[in-house]
């Protein structure tokens, strides 16, 4: 692929301490300066504990609205599911921007976030949640030790500000949408994610589209057993705005609007609720500033949730040593 795309870099060697992890480590920090999207391959996660989730999640997608909204969009169980319905979110107000709801529903669960309980129905679900969590976890702990070895920090570097991690996964589904959307309606807004990086596997149809930095939006394309990985703003705040929080989107596939059922799992990566975000050693500028003032995680995951649900209600982290 060329520069202006979105690279595809197999981190194996990195992974298993192999002598060319080096090499990845390069190529990381390239792809984070330059356009803040890579895919992965060589990631060591089980394709079965993937497609199981999928399906599980498809089966639920498929269920009466009735049914769905036995899991309600709060709760009061820490680690439990929440559902958000169709239009009922919209990402692009999180950038400032009054669009049109968004053409998707989805499930969301993270250890340290309130949510409802899984219906009893729905045990195979939970099941392969939490077991595609897992790898989600393990994943990105090879990640961290990825991102900071790029850095120039040790590998272990990032483990003291994800000790108690604030992660959650979330299990989109965008139906089939057989007639024209209106005008500026799209599957999901434009938007950045607001947490340290995002893992995600979505599923052959096509949709996801990456801004480049002159402006030009990008397709994402397909590819055989792999994972999208994007910088949030989190990670683009601790190096002072030398890698990139890349603005996405999710749009139909033909110019009509119509497009053909999408579903996607993505992993949220986020640090702990009580890590505060300031520029690491290796970003400061010569006056020793950064762009940014220090905040706590939790302060900001909490002023951009509100911006995308359009609500002043708190965003509840449990900041428990657990």
């Amino acid at each position: 692929m060329g520069e202006t795309q979105i690279p595809v870099i197999e981190i194996e060697a990195f992974r298993l301490g192999r002598p060319r992890g080096m090499d990845v480590s390069a190529r990381v920090r390239n792809a984070c300066e330059t356009i803040g999207f890579f895919f992965i391959t060589g990631h060591g996660v089980p394709a079965g504990v993937i497609d199981e989730l999928m399906k599980q999640a498809r089966l639920f997608f498929d269920r009466t609205p009735e049914e769905k909204s036995k899991i309600g969009r709060t709760g009061t169980n820490f680690g439990g599911p929440i559902y958000t319905p169709l239009e009922a979110e919209s990402l692009a107000a999180t950038l400032g921007q009054q669009g049109l709801a968004d053409l998707k529903e989805c499930i969301d669960a993270g250890p340290r976030f309130l949510g409802d309980r899984w219906p009893i129905e729905c045990g195979d679900l939970a099941q392969a949640w939490h077991r595609a969590n897992g790898e989600f976890c393990d994943l990105a702990a090879v990640l961290r030790a990825l991102f900071a070895d790029a850095m120039g920090l040790p590998k272990d570097g990032f483990e003291p500000a994800f000790d108690r991690h604030s992660s959650s996964m979330r299990v989109l589904n965008y139906p089939e949408i057989a007639s024209p959307l209106k005008p500026g309606q799209v599957r999901a807004g434009v938007h950045t994610d607001y947490g340290a990086f995002t893992i995600l596997r979505g599923d052959d149809t096509p949709g996801l589209q990456v801004r480049r930095r002159d402006g030009a939006w990008i397709n994402a394309p397909a590819i055989p057993d792999s994972f999208v990985v994007n910088i949030g703003d989190a990670l683009m705040r601790w190096t002072n705005d030398r890698w990139v929080s890349t603005p996405h989107r999710v749009v139909g596939t033909t110019g009509d609007g119509a497009s053909a059922r999408r579903q996607s799992a993505a992993f949220f990566h986020n640090p702990s609720p009580d890590t505060v975000i300031e520029c690491l050693p290796p970003f400061l500028p010569e006056d020793g500033k950064g762009s940014y003032p220090p905040i706590t995680y939790q302060s900001y995951a909490e002023q951009r949730f509100q911006q995308s649900h359009n609500s002043s209600a708190p965003l509840v982290i449990d900041t428990r040593r657990q």
